[in-house]
């Protein structure tokens, strides 16, 4: 129980997000805390000037409730405090890494870990870099540019993978040589694809933090752009844009591509087949739900929902240990429980499966290495 009288830390905001959803930014740890509308309402009285036992007198007062409902609110105001404790976020409170965004703030450390991806920011210069494209696209109709985006991006889509099957030379006829070049471009591809995200951030006004790399369960590699402050987008179909705006791009990239590869022969040919191949595993990737990837994002900003994967793989962990749950857990369903729990463990078996598929690429790998030196 908190004993003193309990006090907000200096410089927090609270905003409205995503549907109208109270939220609580910390700027030291750059994280946001989802709260209720009526401890949105509570907050302005946090203001040290009234114990916790002073803040029950008072509005049960006000309210002119039996002591029953006295009662219960007191329990939520214990609990409501602990959260706000737990997460550091009372004066004289230890500040913790807890919240809905798990990124660092604007500066913050280069190198973290969080939900199985260890990071390093390379660089957090974008949104100076891309605000100039920025602020032309936002004299366009933003309904057509979504239109131009979409329609571009399924077409090369559609075109670059009907030439991957039908105008290409098949894996055992592909130099070893085009396979490195076509790895080095698709790095600067996937680059293109982290920067489309920074771009639609930047378009609506809510620049990312940093572009790095991470290694997604510690073994794969990936690119990633920092959007935690997309959690101050009000309305979904923003933050669903936002997650899919590099899939959009990689669809052009995968139509010019394609057009190389239907109108060129030998090592260039090569080259585009392979990178064709990569697209095609990126673009999968990309829109598994099951993965913390552009797809599921996707999905939790059309659903209203936010970090579901954090929620569902904290239930398991605690499911397996046989821990209590933490109150906001607590209060799933058994239905919800389930589900969370399911997609946790298929989580789980699809990143065992991505192990074992890239173990058994290695000969490949290693095959096209060789090749390359004429052994």
């Amino acid at each position: 129980m908190i004993s003193s009288p309990p006090k907000l830390r200096e410089g927090l905001e609270v905003i409205r997000g995503m549907d109208d959803i109270p939220l609580i930014f910390d700027p030291v740890s750059g994280h946001y805390h989802r709260i209720t509308r009526s401890a949105e309402a509570l907050l302005g009285y946090l203001d040290g000037t009234r114990t916790r036992d002073d803040l029950v007198a008072y509005f049960s007062e006000n309210a002119r409730v039996d002591q029953a409902r006295a009662d219960a609110f007191s329990r939520q105001l214990d609990t409501f405090l602990a959260g706000l404790e737990r997460s550091g976020l009372l004066e004289g409170s230890e500040q913790t890494e807890q919240g809905t965004g798990a990124s660092p703030s604007a500066g913050g450390k280069r190198f973290r870990t969080s939900m199985l991806m260890p990071r390093v920011v390379l660089t957090r210069s974008l949104p100076t870099v891309l605000e100039p494209v920025a602020r032309v696209l936002r004299a366009l109709p933003a309904r057509l540019i979504v239109v131009l985006a979409t329609l571009g991006a399924v077409t090369g889509y559609a075109f670059g993978f009907h030439t991957l099957f039908t105008g290409t030379p098949g894996l055992r006829d592909l130099a070893g040589p085009a396979f490195l070049i076509a790895t080095g471009v698709m790095l600067l591809i996937v680059l293109a694809h982290e920067s489309a995200h920074a771009l639609v951030a930047q378009y609506l006004k809510v620049p990312i933090r940093g572009l790095g790399v991470a290694l997604l369960f510690y073994f794969m590699p990936v690119a990633y752009v920092d959007r935690t402050d997309a959690y101050r987008l009000r309305g979904r179909g923003g933050r669903v844009l936002l997650a899919m705006a590099g899939v959009l791009s990689d669809g052009w990239f995968c139509g010019v591509v394609g057009l190389v590869a239907l109108n060129s022969s030998g090592l260039v040919q090569h080259t585009a087949a392979f990178l064709l191949g990569m697209q095609m595993f990126l673009l999968i990737v990309n829109l598994n739900p099951l993965m913390p990837s552009d797809g599921y994002t996707a999905v939790e900003a059309a659903a209203g929902l936010t970090n579901m994967r954090g929620r569902a793989f904290t239930l398991l962990r605690h499911t397996i240990r046989r821990q209590p749950l933490p109150e906001h857990l607590a209060r799933f369903g058994t239905g919800a429980r389930r589900w969370h729990v399911t997609y946790a463990l298929a989580s789980v078996a699809y990143g065992c499966f991505l192990a074992y598929a890239m173990f058994h690429t290695i000969p490949l790998s290693v095959d096209l290495a060789l090749s390359v030196v004429g052994r």
